[in-house]
Protein backbone atom coordinates (compact mmCIF):
# COMPACT_ATOMS: atom_id res chain seq x y z
CA UNK A 1 0.00 0.00 0.00
CA UNK A 2 1.35 3.69 -1.00
CA UNK A 3 3.17 5.07 2.35
CA UNK A 4 1.74 8.59 1.07
CA UNK A 5 -2.00 7.41 1.36
CA UNK A 6 -1.09 4.95 4.81
CA UNK A 7 -0.32 8.15 6.38
CA UNK A 8 -2.67 10.58 5.25
CA UNK A 9 -5.25 7.97 6.77
CA UNK A 10 -3.41 7.77 10.18
CA UNK A 11 -4.03 11.54 10.52
CA UNK A 12 -7.03 11.78 9.01
CA UNK A 13 -6.20 14.89 7.05
CA UNK A 14 -4.08 16.77 4.33
CA UNK A 15 -3.55 19.91 6.18
CA UNK A 16 0.09 21.68 5.69
CA UNK A 17 1.62 21.03 8.56
CA UNK A 18 0.76 16.95 7.66
CA UNK A 19 1.75 16.90 4.91
CA UNK A 20 5.36 18.88 6.31
CA UNK A 21 5.70 16.36 9.16
CA UNK A 22 5.28 13.12 6.33
CA UNK A 23 7.81 14.92 4.27
CA UNK A 24 10.24 15.33 7.16
CA UNK A 25 10.03 11.82 8.09
CA UNK A 26 10.27 10.32 4.53
CA UNK A 27 13.46 12.76 4.26
CA UNK A 28 15.36 11.75 7.41
CA UNK A 29 14.21 7.98 6.55
CA UNK A 30 15.89 8.24 3.12
CA UNK A 31 18.81 9.82 4.69
CA UNK A 32 19.36 6.81 7.21
CA UNK A 33 18.95 4.57 4.77
CA UNK A 34 21.28 5.76 2.58
CA UNK A 35 23.95 6.10 5.41
CA UNK A 36 23.25 2.47 6.70
CA UNK A 37 23.78 0.93 3.11
CA UNK A 38 27.42 1.38 3.54
CA UNK A 39 27.92 0.75 6.97
CA UNK A 40 28.41 -2.85 7.05
CA UNK A 41 32.00 -2.36 8.16
CA UNK A 42 30.90 -0.69 11.41
CA UNK A 43 29.67 -4.32 13.25
CA UNK A 44 31.45 -6.52 15.41
CA UNK A 45 28.77 -9.01 16.46
CA UNK A 46 26.39 -10.84 14.57
CA UNK A 47 22.90 -10.41 16.56
CA UNK A 48 19.86 -8.10 16.03
CA UNK A 49 19.74 -5.40 19.27
CA UNK A 50 23.25 -4.18 18.68
CA UNK A 51 24.68 -6.24 15.74
CA UNK A 52 24.66 -6.75 12.16
CA UNK A 53 21.33 -8.55 12.47
CA UNK A 54 19.32 -5.47 13.28
CA UNK A 55 21.17 -3.71 10.02
CA UNK A 56 20.38 -6.64 7.96
CA UNK A 57 16.34 -6.67 9.57
CA UNK A 58 16.27 -2.53 8.70
CA UNK A 59 17.64 -3.32 5.04
CA UNK A 60 15.13 -5.95 4.01
CA UNK A 61 12.27 -3.45 5.84
CA UNK A 62 13.19 -0.47 3.77
CA UNK A 63 13.58 -2.56 0.45
CA UNK A 64 9.93 -3.31 0.97
CA UNK A 65 9.37 0.15 1.81
CA UNK A 66 10.71 2.03 -0.37
CA UNK A 67 10.48 -0.69 -3.63
CA UNK A 68 13.84 -0.94 -4.28
CA UNK A 69 15.80 -4.16 -4.36
CA UNK A 70 19.49 -2.70 -3.67
CA UNK A 71 18.51 -2.15 0.06
CA UNK A 72 17.75 -5.80 0.32
CA UNK A 73 21.05 -6.68 -1.40
CA UNK A 74 22.68 -5.08 1.38
CA UNK A 75 20.51 -6.57 3.88
CA UNK A 76 21.56 -10.35 2.05
CA UNK A 77 25.26 -9.09 2.73
CA UNK A 78 24.44 -8.26 6.09
CA UNK A 79 23.29 -11.49 6.95
CA UNK A 80 26.10 -13.26 4.96
CA UNK A 81 28.91 -11.20 7.33
CA UNK A 82 26.82 -12.44 10.26
CA UNK A 83 27.06 -16.44 9.40
CA UNK A 84 30.61 -15.72 8.54
CA UNK A 85 31.67 -14.71 11.92
CA UNK A 86 30.41 -17.70 13.22
CA UNK A 87 31.77 -20.12 11.11
CA UNK A 88 35.09 -18.51 11.89
CA UNK A 89 34.44 -19.29 15.47
CA UNK A 90 32.36 -16.62 16.81
CA UNK A 91 30.29 -18.46 20.06
CA UNK A 92 28.72 -15.61 22.29
CA UNK A 93 25.05 -16.98 22.08
CA UNK A 94 22.69 -13.80 23.44
CA UNK A 95 20.06 -12.45 21.42
CA UNK A 96 21.23 -8.81 21.72
CA UNK A 97 24.94 -9.36 20.52
CA UNK A 98 25.02 -12.90 19.57
CA UNK A 99 24.14 -16.17 17.82
CA UNK A 100 20.27 -16.29 18.96
CA UNK A 101 19.67 -12.72 17.81
CA UNK A 102 21.08 -13.78 13.98
CA UNK A 103 18.73 -17.12 14.18
CA UNK A 104 15.78 -15.12 15.14
CA UNK A 105 16.14 -12.70 12.41
CA UNK A 106 17.04 -15.32 9.70
CA UNK A 107 13.65 -16.58 11.14
CA UNK A 108 11.71 -13.93 10.84
CA UNK A 109 12.57 -12.61 7.67
CA UNK A 110 11.43 -16.02 6.08
CA UNK A 111 8.42 -16.43 7.97
CA UNK A 112 7.33 -12.66 6.53
CA UNK A 113 8.13 -13.22 3.37
CA UNK A 114 11.58 -11.37 3.13
CA UNK A 115 13.90 -14.29 2.04
CA UNK A 116 12.39 -17.03 0.44
CA UNK A 117 14.53 -19.96 0.86
CA UNK A 118 15.83 -21.19 4.05
CA UNK A 119 19.90 -21.02 2.60
CA UNK A 120 20.77 -20.18 6.40
CA UNK A 121 19.63 -23.65 7.36
CA UNK A 122 23.33 -23.77 9.48
CA UNK A 123 21.66 -22.12 12.09
CA UNK A 124 19.22 -25.00 13.04
CA UNK A 125 22.48 -26.94 13.68
CA UNK A 126 23.50 -24.53 16.61
CA UNK A 127 20.26 -25.17 17.95
CA UNK A 128 21.46 -27.70 20.48
CA UNK A 129 24.22 -25.44 21.45
CA UNK A 130 22.24 -22.76 21.77
CA UNK A 131 19.76 -24.80 24.48
CA UNK A 132 22.89 -25.73 25.93
CA UNK A 133 23.64 -21.86 26.74
CA UNK A 134 20.12 -21.62 27.80
CA UNK A 135 20.10 -24.24 30.47
CA UNK A 136 23.66 -22.61 31.98
CA UNK A 137 22.34 -19.30 32.28
CA UNK A 138 19.33 -20.11 33.99
CA UNK A 139 21.27 -22.36 36.50
CA UNK A 140 23.09 -18.72 37.32
CA UNK A 141 20.00 -17.18 37.20
CA UNK A 142 20.26 -15.51 34.44
CA UNK A 143 17.56 -14.89 32.92
CA UNK A 144 17.79 -11.41 30.64
CA UNK A 145 16.06 -10.75 27.64
CA UNK A 146 19.00 -9.15 25.92
CA UNK A 147 21.99 -10.74 27.61
CA UNK A 148 20.92 -14.51 29.42
CA UNK A 149 18.63 -17.25 29.02
CA UNK A 150 15.50 -15.88 27.86
CA UNK A 151 16.60 -14.28 24.83
CA UNK A 152 17.73 -17.75 23.50
CA UNK A 153 14.09 -18.95 24.90
CA UNK A 154 12.79 -16.13 22.59
CA UNK A 155 13.73 -17.57 19.65
CA UNK A 156 12.61 -21.01 20.33
CA UNK A 157 9.11 -19.65 20.86
CA UNK A 158 9.33 -17.53 17.67
CA UNK A 159 10.19 -20.28 15.64
CA UNK A 160 8.13 -21.10 12.48
CA UNK A 161 7.89 -24.44 13.93
CA UNK A 162 8.89 -24.43 17.53
CA UNK A 163 10.74 -27.77 18.50
CA UNK A 164 8.59 -28.91 21.84
CA UNK A 165 11.59 -30.13 23.77
CA UNK A 166 13.02 -26.93 23.68
CA UNK A 167 10.42 -24.63 24.61
CA UNK A 168 9.24 -27.12 27.46
CA UNK A 169 13.16 -26.64 28.70
CA UNK A 170 12.12 -23.20 28.35
CA UNK A 171 9.36 -23.12 30.62
CA UNK A 172 10.93 -25.84 33.37
CA UNK A 173 14.30 -23.30 33.17
CA UNK A 174 11.70 -20.32 34.35
CA UNK A 175 9.23 -22.42 36.81
CA UNK A 176 12.74 -23.68 38.54
CA UNK A 177 13.93 -20.18 39.50
CA UNK A 178 10.52 -18.68 40.17
CA UNK A 179 10.10 -17.18 43.54
CA UNK A 180 6.57 -17.81 45.02
CA UNK A 181 5.20 -14.61 46.76
CA UNK A 182 2.48 -13.52 48.71
CA UNK A 183 -0.48 -12.90 47.47
CA UNK A 184 -1.09 -15.48 45.45
CA UNK A 185 1.91 -13.81 42.92
CA UNK A 186 5.05 -15.26 41.64
CA UNK A 187 8.56 -12.84 40.90
CA UNK A 188 12.07 -13.30 39.93
CA UNK A 189 14.98 -12.34 41.25
CA UNK A 190 17.66 -10.62 38.58
CA UNK A 191 21.07 -8.95 39.17
CA UNK A 192 21.96 -5.28 38.12
CA UNK A 193 25.31 -5.64 35.85
CA UNK A 194 26.55 -2.44 37.51
CA UNK A 195 26.45 -3.09 41.02
CA UNK A 196 25.85 -6.76 41.32
CA UNK A 197 22.81 -6.08 43.20
CA UNK A 198 20.04 -7.98 43.63
CA UNK A 199 16.48 -6.74 42.93
CA UNK A 200 13.12 -7.57 41.55
CA UNK A 201 13.18 -5.66 38.49
CA UNK A 202 9.93 -5.42 36.91
CA UNK A 203 11.98 -4.23 33.21
CA UNK A 204 11.04 -5.28 29.97
CA UNK A 205 14.61 -5.35 29.03
CA UNK A 206 15.90 -7.15 32.25
CA UNK A 207 13.22 -7.94 33.93
CA UNK A 208 9.87 -9.83 34.65
CA UNK A 209 7.64 -7.91 31.85
CA UNK A 210 10.44 -10.30 29.76
CA UNK A 211 9.46 -12.94 31.28
CA UNK A 212 5.46 -12.09 30.97
CA UNK A 213 6.02 -11.38 27.16
CA UNK A 214 7.52 -15.19 26.82
CA UNK A 215 5.03 -17.02 28.85
CA UNK A 216 2.14 -14.94 26.64
CA UNK A 217 3.90 -17.01 23.79
CA UNK A 218 4.02 -19.95 25.38
CA UNK A 219 0.54 -19.97 26.34
CA UNK A 220 -0.54 -19.46 22.52
CA UNK A 221 1.78 -22.03 21.00
CA UNK A 222 0.41 -24.21 24.24
CA UNK A 223 -3.06 -23.36 25.13
CA UNK A 224 -3.66 -26.27 26.91
CA UNK A 225 -0.87 -25.38 29.76
CA UNK A 226 -2.78 -24.83 32.21
CA UNK A 227 0.70 -24.68 34.37
CA UNK A 228 1.96 -22.26 32.12
CA UNK A 229 -1.30 -20.12 32.52
CA UNK A 230 -1.17 -19.88 35.97
CA UNK A 231 2.61 -18.42 36.41
CA UNK A 232 1.75 -16.04 34.03
CA UNK A 233 -1.57 -14.92 35.50
CA UNK A 234 0.18 -14.68 39.14
CA UNK A 235 3.66 -12.75 37.36
CA UNK A 236 1.51 -10.05 36.20
CA UNK A 237 -0.49 -10.39 39.14
CA UNK A 238 3.06 -9.18 41.26
CA UNK A 239 3.71 -6.51 38.81
CA UNK A 240 0.51 -4.48 39.25
CA UNK A 241 0.99 -5.14 43.18
CA UNK A 242 4.35 -3.11 42.34
CA UNK A 243 2.49 0.06 41.25
CA UNK A 244 3.60 3.32 43.26
CA UNK A 245 0.92 4.55 45.84
CA UNK A 246 -0.01 7.80 44.18
CA UNK A 247 1.14 7.93 40.98
CA UNK A 248 2.07 11.76 40.22
CA UNK A 249 4.90 11.19 36.99
CA UNK A 250 5.20 7.33 36.99
CA UNK A 251 3.04 4.57 37.70
CA UNK A 252 5.84 1.85 38.83
CA UNK A 253 9.08 2.39 40.28
CA UNK A 254 12.29 1.72 38.92
CA UNK A 255 12.47 -1.41 40.70
CA UNK A 256 9.67 -3.75 42.57
CA UNK A 257 8.54 -1.27 46.05
CA UNK A 258 10.52 -4.06 47.79
CA UNK A 259 13.48 -3.33 46.46
CA UNK A 260 13.63 -0.24 47.19
CA UNK A 261 13.05 1.80 50.48
CA UNK A 262 12.54 4.89 48.90
CA UNK A 263 10.76 4.01 45.11
CA UNK A 264 12.32 5.73 42.66
CA UNK A 265 10.38 7.25 39.63
CA UNK A 266 11.18 4.88 36.09
CA UNK A 267 12.02 7.14 33.35
CA UNK A 268 9.90 7.22 29.85
CA UNK A 269 11.11 4.30 27.68
CA UNK A 270 11.05 1.18 26.48
CA UNK A 271 14.17 -0.11 28.72
CA UNK A 272 12.59 0.34 32.26
CA UNK A 273 9.14 2.05 32.95
CA UNK A 274 5.42 1.77 32.20
CA UNK A 275 5.90 1.70 28.89
CA UNK A 276 7.54 -1.56 28.60
CA UNK A 277 5.65 -3.07 31.60
CA UNK A 278 2.28 -2.28 30.22
CA UNK A 279 2.74 -3.31 26.66
CA UNK A 280 4.11 -6.87 28.54
CA UNK A 281 0.60 -6.88 30.07
CA UNK A 282 -1.29 -6.21 27.59
CA UNK A 283 -0.05 -9.21 25.37
CA UNK A 284 -1.04 -11.20 28.66
CA UNK A 285 -3.88 -10.02 28.96
CA UNK A 286 -4.83 -10.89 25.18
CA UNK A 287 -2.99 -14.07 25.27
CA UNK A 288 -5.11 -15.03 28.50
CA UNK A 289 -8.56 -13.50 27.08
CA UNK A 290 -8.17 -11.17 30.69
CA UNK A 291 -10.12 -7.74 29.80
CA UNK A 292 -8.97 -7.18 33.21
CA UNK A 293 -5.33 -7.05 32.27
CA UNK A 294 -5.66 -5.03 28.87
CA UNK A 295 -7.53 -2.62 30.24
CA UNK A 296 -5.12 -1.93 33.39
CA UNK A 297 -2.66 -1.75 30.44
CA UNK A 298 -4.35 0.45 28.36
CA UNK A 299 -4.85 2.96 31.76
CA UNK A 300 -1.10 3.09 32.41
CA UNK A 301 -0.43 4.06 28.78
CA UNK A 302 -3.37 6.79 28.84
CA UNK A 303 -1.56 8.07 31.94
CA UNK A 304 1.91 8.09 30.47
CA UNK A 305 0.98 9.89 27.44
CA UNK A 306 0.59 13.22 29.87
CA UNK A 307 4.38 12.81 30.49
CA UNK A 308 5.61 15.10 28.07
CA UNK A 309 8.55 16.99 29.25
CA UNK A 310 11.67 15.72 28.56
CA UNK A 311 14.06 16.26 31.43
CA UNK A 312 11.62 14.85 34.14
CA UNK A 313 10.98 12.08 32.06
CA UNK A 314 14.66 10.77 31.30
CA UNK A 315 14.55 11.53 27.30
CA UNK A 316 17.86 12.83 26.06
CA UNK A 317 18.13 11.04 22.85
CA UNK A 318 16.26 9.68 19.89
CA UNK A 319 16.79 5.71 20.20
CA UNK A 320 14.42 2.81 20.75
CA UNK A 321 15.94 2.12 23.69
CA UNK A 322 14.82 4.91 26.31
CA UNK A 323 14.65 7.63 23.77
CA UNK A 324 11.79 9.37 21.83
CA UNK A 325 11.83 7.43 18.79
CA UNK A 326 10.80 4.27 20.92
CA UNK A 327 8.51 6.11 23.43
CA UNK A 328 6.71 7.19 19.58
CA UNK A 329 6.88 3.65 18.59
CA UNK A 330 5.15 2.23 21.45
CA UNK A 331 2.28 4.71 21.50
CA UNK A 332 2.18 4.22 17.49
CA UNK A 333 1.71 0.70 18.61
CA UNK A 334 -0.88 1.04 21.06
CA UNK A 335 -2.92 3.33 18.93
CA UNK A 336 -2.96 0.56 15.95
CA UNK A 337 -4.51 -1.86 18.37
CA UNK A 338 -6.96 0.32 19.77
CA UNK A 339 -7.48 2.95 17.60
CA UNK A 340 -7.69 5.73 20.91
CA UNK A 341 -6.37 9.23 19.41
CA UNK A 342 -4.80 9.90 22.78
CA UNK A 343 -2.20 7.18 21.91
CA UNK A 344 -1.87 9.04 18.42
CA UNK A 345 -1.45 12.07 19.61
CA UNK A 346 1.68 10.60 21.66
CA UNK A 347 3.33 9.01 18.89
CA UNK A 348 3.08 12.46 16.38
CA UNK A 349 4.77 14.67 19.67
CA UNK A 350 7.09 12.28 20.49
CA UNK A 351 7.90 11.23 16.86
CA UNK A 352 8.18 15.41 16.10
CA UNK A 353 10.63 15.43 19.08
CA UNK A 354 12.63 13.32 16.80
CA UNK A 355 13.03 15.54 13.82
CA UNK A 356 14.05 18.16 16.27
CA UNK A 357 16.75 16.04 18.14
CA UNK A 358 18.70 15.00 14.77
CA UNK A 359 20.64 18.17 14.69
CA UNK A 360 23.61 17.04 15.01
CA UNK A 361 26.64 18.29 12.02
CA UNK A 362 28.79 15.66 13.16
CA UNK A 363 25.80 12.94 13.62
CA UNK A 364 24.79 10.10 11.85
CA UNK A 365 22.12 11.48 9.72
CA UNK A 366 21.91 14.51 12.38
CA UNK A 367 21.95 12.08 15.51
CA UNK A 368 23.46 11.48 18.32
CA UNK A 369 23.48 8.86 21.49
CA UNK A 370 23.70 10.07 25.08
CA UNK A 371 26.35 7.74 27.23
CA UNK A 372 26.32 10.05 30.61
CA UNK A 373 28.63 12.17 31.84
CA UNK A 374 31.72 10.45 31.58
CA UNK A 375 31.50 9.20 28.22
CA UNK A 376 29.48 11.75 26.27
CA UNK A 377 27.61 11.92 23.27
CA UNK A 378 28.45 9.39 21.10
CA UNK A 379 27.37 7.96 16.98
CA UNK A 380 25.54 4.97 17.14
CA UNK A 381 24.34 2.23 14.51
CA UNK A 382 22.75 -0.35 16.56
CA UNK A 383 19.09 -0.80 16.34
CA UNK A 384 18.87 -0.26 20.29
CA UNK A 385 20.20 2.87 20.49
CA UNK A 386 21.62 4.26 16.82
CA UNK A 387 19.32 5.09 14.01
CA UNK A 388 18.60 1.93 12.50
CA UNK A 389 16.48 1.82 15.57
CA UNK A 390 15.53 5.55 14.81
CA UNK A 391 15.05 4.57 11.21
CA UNK A 392 12.62 1.99 12.57
CA UNK A 393 10.45 3.95 14.29
CA UNK A 394 9.75 6.66 11.56
CA UNK A 395 9.19 3.67 8.78
CA UNK A 396 6.78 2.11 11.05
CA UNK A 397 4.59 5.53 11.56
CA UNK A 398 4.57 5.91 7.75
CA UNK A 399 3.47 2.58 6.76
CA UNK A 400 1.80 0.63 9.75
CA UNK A 401 2.03 -2.65 8.07
CA UNK A 402 5.63 -2.80 8.33
CA UNK A 403 5.83 -2.96 11.77
CA UNK A 404 6.47 -6.82 12.74
CA UNK A 405 9.87 -6.13 13.01
CA UNK A 406 9.58 -5.10 16.43
CA UNK A 407 9.19 -8.50 17.63
CA UNK A 408 12.57 -8.43 18.30
CA UNK A 409 12.00 -5.75 21.23
CA UNK A 410 9.43 -7.92 22.78
CA UNK A 411 6.87 -4.86 21.34
CA UNK A 412 3.99 -7.70 19.41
Amino acid sequence: MNSDYIFATYLKSENMMEKDLRNALQNKLEEIANLLRNSTDKFDHPGVITGISGLALFMYYYARFAGEGKYAEVGEDALEKAVNMINNGYKYHTFCTGISGLAWTCEHLEKNGFIDHDYFSILSDLDPYLLSCMEKDFGKKNYDFLHGGLGIGYYFLTKRKPNKNNTQTLFQCLKDIAIIDKNDSVKWEATLNDTGRRVYNLSLSHGMSSIVVLLSKFTQIYPQHVEAKDLLMKTVRYILQQKNPKPVVSVFPLYSIESDDDPLISRLGWCYGDLGIASSIHQAGHALGNKTFENEALNILLHNCKRRDLKDNFVLDAGLCHGSAGISHIFHRAYMNTKNDSFKEASLYWIEKTLEMGHYEDGLAGYKTWYGKEKGWSNQYPLLEGIIGIGFSLLSLLNPDLMSWDECMLLS
